[in-house]
Order: C-alpha cells, then structure tokens, then sequence
C-alpha cells in the first residue's frame, strides 16, 4: 500500500533520499516520487523539462504500515520531515487513488505530454494522445499558450493539482 509523506515543498527529493537511508527495508519497501513531463520556452523555444507532480509530498510502499510509522517516529527531529498539522505520520493512498496515477504516469511515475488541439469550429479542445485522452472531464482548466492542463484528483482524503504538460498537435486539413 502507499502512503503520502509531507514534507516541506522543494525538499522532496532530499527527504525521498533520507527516507531511503534511515527506513529499513522491513518497514518500507519503496520511496518515490511522481514526476510529470512539461514544455518550458527558453531561448525562443519550446523544451520539455521533468517537474515535481505534488510538491510537499514523498510517496512511502509498505505492507508493514505501523513499523513504518515508529521508524518515522523515530526520525522525529533529524530533520527528515517537519510536523504535520494532523494526527499521524502516514496518510494512505487509497486503492482507487493508486490505480489512477498507475494508469496516468505508468511504471516510471512521469506524467508525460499529451498532444491535442483546439477544435476552430466548436472552440472545444481535444486531445488525440496521451495521458489526457479521454479525460476531459478531470480537466479544469487547459492553457495552451503556457503549454500546461489543470486537473484536480482526489489523493489522501485531499484533492490535488496535477499540472500536466501538454503539446500543440499540428492538424493538416485536407483541402
């Protein structure tokens, strides 16, 4: 099962490598973090760049759930985490939750471009590969200028943002 690790935004990857060296293997079989695919304009053009999917949060594999949470307890004040604001080390990922990252960001957890367009004639967008095909209603808002989709997930009892990135798909007409 997987658990949501708060930690503090920008620190994910030193608290990804600490939970490694400090867990054992008995209370934690993995750590990871879910990455997602972007474009960035620089120098005039378009370059994809890998970015955090959840900044503030290291994900935690265990089947040994209250292990996992006295090793961390033990951590308390090594500075591998800050505090969190409520009761309890772990947040679990429910098993729904799972399975839709899974199938968005697949084996390497990275979120990759989805190609689309907007359609002229019906001004809706339309995306024709990609994690974001056939996903229109998780969508809350699409940028195309800025290269990037919103969508809203439910992840640990919280809704999070995902900032997919997207690509413009050249569409040749027939004339």
């Amino acid at each position: 099962m997987w658990y949501v690790f708060q930690c503090q935004s920008g620190k994910e990857e030193s608290v990804l490598h600490a939970c490694r060296r400090a867990l054992s293997p008995e209370a934690m079989e993995d750590a990871f973090l879910f990455r997602c695919e972007r474009l960035w304009r620089s120098d005039g053009a378009w370059k994809p760049v890998i970015r955090t999917m959840f900044p503030g949060y290291v994900f935690l594999e265990s089947s040994r759930p209250r292990l996992l949470s006295a090793e961390l307890g033990r951590c308390a004040g090594t500075g591998l985490y800050r505090p969190m604001e409520e009761a309890g080390w772990l947040i679990p990922v429910y098993e729904e939750e799972e399975e839709r990252l899974r199938e968005l960001c697949g084996k390497r957890r990275i979120l990759p471009l989805s190609y689309g367009y907007r359609d002229r004639e019906s001004g809706r967008d339309r995306f024709v590969s990609g994690p974001l095909k056939g996903r229109a209603g998780q969508i809350q808002t699409i940028d195309w200028h800025r290269r990037f989709a919103r969508l809203e997930v439910p992840l640990a009892r919280r809704k999070a943002v995902i900032w997919a990135g997207i690509a413009v798909q050249e569409i040749h007409l027939n004339e």
